[in-house]
């Protein structure tokens, strides 16, 4: 119970973590697409001024291959302004047919180019883009598009950090979590024990049955010293079971007792402490030993004094356990 306490509060912890740095990571995801976009848009703006744009509208005559070269010509005076080179490339298109008449060979259309060929500037960007363009028209005695373009690789680089930057923070995040929750679940343990302190102290005792519960608490809800990947069901019984006032009796199929507590010693008159080769047969005498296929049996005996009713439970292959009680619902 301790171990699903602990698993609990850590998946709280981790699961408010990661709707938290999904949050941050959201924002900063858009915060940076905006920041790579506008950036590149403004250093755009800042070289393709009126009067620049003026001056390639007056060279972009004769035929629309002459008037692409007499712009590409004006552009190659400003390609270190405009950091052209292997992440960023310029094309020029034929506006009234859409042909690519000089720059990056690998360069495709976009919306933005489309918008150009019409007449205004493209500088359209997705939420996330992958790559950016901005495409202005030329005017000129042949009309024609400029199209710059970035592959977007200082935004991925961007991102790579960031990447990195979470994925810290989820290792930390996690060994924080872990950290709370032994915290927590410790801080849980004291509130158990000093509950039960004051159960123990109650006048009304009639409502509570018999028992160490300072301990029982403690065993259940203190944080465990070492993890144990094998922990079972049976082991949660073996923490509690020993503190019920009910008698409780853990034996094997060859009758071995392995392990039995104060109220069952009690009621069938037995003590493992003197006897330390405790059998079935020593324990419930005259009752026949289980057989390996029954999984409860429920009967009732005298022994010890007491009329008892007792349930032999199979706990797991060749593992029983017997839960027995006053027949008459008294104590111990």
């Amino acid at each position: 119970m301790q171990k699903t306490l602990k698993q609990k509060l850590t998946v709280s912890l981790l699961l408010t973590a990661l709707a938290v740095m999904a949050i941050v990571s959201v924002s900063l995801l858009l915060g940076m697409a905006r920041y790579s976009s506008a950036q590149f848009e403004d250093e755009v703006a800042s070289v393709l001024t009126v009067d620049l744009l003026s001056e390639m509208n007056a060279g972009a005559t004769g035929t629309p291959e002459n008037a692409a070269y007499q712009v590409e010509q004006i552009l190659e005076a400003y390609a270190g302004q405009l950091r052209l080179g292997v992440d960023r490339t310029y094309s020029i298109w034929d506006a009234a047919t859409g042909e690519r008449l000089c720059g990056a060979e690998d360069a495709a259309m976009t919306d933005n180019i489309v918008t150009a060929m019409q007449g205004e500037v493209g500088d359209a960007f997705s939420l996330l883009p992958s790559g950016m363009d901005v495409a202005v028209p030329i005017t000129g005695e042949s009309a024609l598009v400029l199209d710059i373009a970035d592959d977007g690789s200082d935004m991925l680089s961007m991102f790579a950090m960031l990447a990195l930057f979470l994925a810290v923070a989820l290792v930390l995040s996690l060994l924080m979590c872990l950290i709370l929750s032994r915290m927590f679940a410790g801080a849980f343990a004291g509130s158990a024990v000093q509950a039960a302190k004051e159960l123990r102290e109650s006048n009304d005792r009639t409502l509570y049955p018999s028992g160490d519960w300072e301990a029982m608490a403690a065993a259940m809800y203190a944080p465990e010293k070492q993890r144990n990947r094998h922990k079972t069901k049976q082991d949660e019984l073996e923490t509690l079971l020993p503190f019920l006032r009910e008698g409780y009796v853990r034996f094997n199929l060859e009758g071995k007792i392995l392990e039995i507590n104060v109220a069952a010693e009690e009621l069938l008159g037995v003590s493992m402490e003197e006897d330390a080769d405790l059998t079935f047969e020593k324990t419930f005498q005259g009752v026949p030993m289980l057989k390996e296929n029954q999984s409860m049996v429920r009967g009732r005996l005298r022994q010890n004094g007491y009329t008892l009713d007792v349930a032999f439970v199979a706990l797991e292959p060749d593992i029983f356990a017997a839960v027995l009680a006053p027949a008459d619902g008294g104590t111990v």
